[in-house]
């Protein structure tokens, strides 16, 4: 029964994927357009979907540091 169960969840994985690869896809398409992304020491023109990854990025790398480093164990 173990076996069936998994074989099942195998295309619903695929499907996930795909669906969330479409997401993806559109979002980047709707967000193409150029901004003016202000740095501390500078500004630069890029595409609002790079600065949006960027920034999400920037925000899982302080989610998963923070914890850790309150605990005081080093980064894995």
């Amino acid at each position: 029964m173990t076996s069936q169960t998994s074989s099942r969840a195998h295309p619903v994985r695929k499907w996930a994927f795909a669906i969330i690869g479409v997401i993806l896809i559109v979002f980047i398409l709707l967000n193409s357009q150029e901004v003016e992304i202000d740095f501390i020491v500078g500004t630069a023109t890029a595409p609002l979907v790079f600065a949006l990854a960027i920034a999400g990025l920037l925000g899982f790398a302080v989610g998963w540091l923070a914890p850790r480093v309150r605990r005081g164990h080093p980064p894995e």
